[in-house]
C-alpha cells in the first residue's frame, strides 16, 4: 500500500515484481476502473499504457501465491504463519 500512496501521479497501476516476474495483488487507480468495464480482461487495462505502471522489485515468491478456495487461503495462511 505505501507504494501506492507514494506512486508518482502518472503511475495508475502499482505491480509486484519478483525475479522478473509480475505477480499480484495489482493495485489499480480509481482514475483507471472505468477502462475495465470496456475491456475484455483485466490485463488488457494493466498493460494497455506501460509507462503508468510502478513496477515494484519483491523479495518475497509469495506474490504468486493464490487462494481461491477455504483450502488454499488455509494453506496460504499456514505459510505464512510458519514464516515466523
Amino acid at each position: 500500500m505505501r507504494a501506492f500512496r507514494t506512486r508518482a501521479p502518472s503511475h495508475e497501476i502499482v505491480m509486484p515484481r519478483h525475479k522478473g516476474t509480475y505477480g499480484h495483488p495489482v493495485i489499480v487507480s480509481a482514475a483507471v476502473r472505468s477502462e475495465f468495464f470496456d475491456a475484455r480482461t483485466a490485463r488488457e487495462v494493466i498493460y494497455r499504457v506501460p509507462e503508468r505502471i510502478r513496477v515494484l522489485n519483491v523479495r518475497t515468491s509469495s506474490i504468486f501465491e493464490d487462494f481461491h478456495t477455504p483450502e488454499s487461503y488455509e494453506e496460504c495462511l499456514r505459510k505464512f504463519k510458519a514464516r515466523k
